[in-house]
């Protein structure tokens, strides 16, 4: 039986960028359910494993820190729907493969906290790690011996970008097992004490462009998949 995703999005409203989630779950052998803000608590019954997905600023409330000027779409009904579910699943064991937005929920809910911006609290000289043109940006990781490392098979590889914020303080449980190659920021987690607990800072879902990129993006799905199914 093919294991059953929850998939936390913005909105109820479909677009391009929500459907790349669903279309990856689907592709890998995954049963997509949408989890939005204001839903019963009780859907989190019955699903196998949790994506939470890319989109906009966590509320630095979230971590204690005050409100930056470089904040943009920030939904704080949001922030109640991931950081909860996120915490019970890495509870209860339960898969997680955070993307994006995604890696910093995980690490908040664990008590971590994040640059709110780059280049204005990080590094002024950072890599542009936003779109360019309405395309993601792309750069070089170097992968740590993990998780990631072990799916993807190498040291360093390519990955694309598309974000202003990036973890800081790593959440409780949590290790560092990929940075940015020139500028340090961090692109993976892992919890090595659960089955299945990964997030990236990047955006497999949508990493179709070369032959590389693409088989990145089936490993990474595939192994989330593959750990849903033993539940």
């Amino acid at each position: 039986m093919k294991p059953i995703i929850g998939i936390t999005f913005l909105s109820n409203i479909g677009d391009d960028t929500s459907n790349n989630y669903i279309k990856a779950i689907s592709e890998f052998g995954g049963i997509p359910r949408t989890l939005y803000p204001g839903i019963s608590k009780d859907t989190y019954i019955g699903i196998d494993g949790l994506l939470l997905t890319g989109g906009g600023d966590i509320h630095p409330s979230n971590f204690g820190e005050p409100y930056h000027p470089t904040l943009k779409y920030v939904d704080e009904a949001r922030d109640e729907l991931e950081i909860p579910l996120c915490q019970k699943a890495i509870e209860d064991d339960l898969p997680v493969f955070g993307i994006c937005r995604g890696i910093q929920v995980m690490s908040v809910a664990m008590g971590g906290s994040l640059y709110q911006d780059i280049h204005a609290e990080y590094r002024q000289d950072a890599l542009i790690h936003t779109q360019v043109d309405n395309e993601d940006s792309r750069h070089k990781i170097e992968v740590t011996d993990s998780l990631l490392n072990k799916l993807i098979g190498k040291r360093t590889d390519e990955v694309n970008s598309s974000h202003h914020q990036a973890v800081k303080d790593i959440g409780e449980g949590f290790v560092v097992t990929a940075h940015s190659t020139e500028d340090r920021v961090v692109e993976a987690i892992e919890n090595p004490s659960k089955r299945f607990v990964l997030g990236v800072q990047y955006h497999p879902e949508r990493m179709t462009q070369t032959a590389e990129f693409r088989e990145h993006r089936r490993k990474l799905f595939e192994a989330f998949i593959e750990a849903t199914s033993s539940s």
